[in-house]
């Protein structure tokens, strides 16, 4: 059997010949295109790399390694888009948020602003976040729209609500605002 990769996949062409035996002819198929996210991450890579700017390199890299462990894992998403490595880098963001916390508690404040440079550098690559204000006024539209009353109805709305980005508008954040504008109604 032929191993399959993410980057080319090769095909067996078997045929027979005028002798009778069977020949073997290869061919490559061109590689899916890459999302455009995962494309600049790795050109920060070797940017990084040629500018010798250890940091930014570790924490690029790191992307590029959760990103790697995250195909690996059963949980894996069929196919890695932008929205995938937006989610995934918003992950790493917190983790170093709660690094940032432990450090100020430890009194460790070169950590904690060694952190926040690390966070200030993987929100380049996130897009622009909704406000609480669209995220509201998303989640009041769509309750007028289904025609919701309370907070039984929660499930109805953030079916609707699905749709938003979870880069732009965290789960749990729609989730919350959902809670609190439904609970006024009811």
């Amino acid at each position: 059997m032929l191993a399959r990769t993410s980057f080319t996949r090769v095909i067996a062409l078997a045929r027979v010949s005028a002798a009778g035996l069977r020949v073997s002819r290869y061919s490559t198929e061109a590689a899916p295109s890459s999302p455009q996210l995962l494309l600049q991450i790795k050109a920060d890579v070797k940017d990084a790399m040629r500018s010798k700017d250890k940091q930014r390199l570790a924490v690029v890299k790191g992307i590029l390694s959760d990103l790697t462990y995250l195909e690996k894992s059963p949980q894996a998403p069929a196919q890695v888009t932008d929205s995938v490595i937006q989610v995934l880098i918003q992950k790493s963001i917190k983790r170093r948020e709660e690094s940032i916390a432990n450090y100020k508690t430890a009194g460790r404040s070169e950590q904690a602003e060694q952190e926040q440079k690390e966070i200030d550098m993987l929100q380049v690559y996130l897009p622009k976040a909704m406000t609480e204000q669209e995220i509201e006024d998303e989640v009041r539209r769509v309750i007028k729209e289904q025609g919701a009353t309370g907070p039984k109805d929660m499930g109805k709305v953030m079916k609707e609500l699905g749709s938003l980005d979870p880069a732009r508008a965290p789960k749990k954040t729609v989730s919350d605002t959902v809670k609190r504008v439904l609970a006024s109604l009811g």
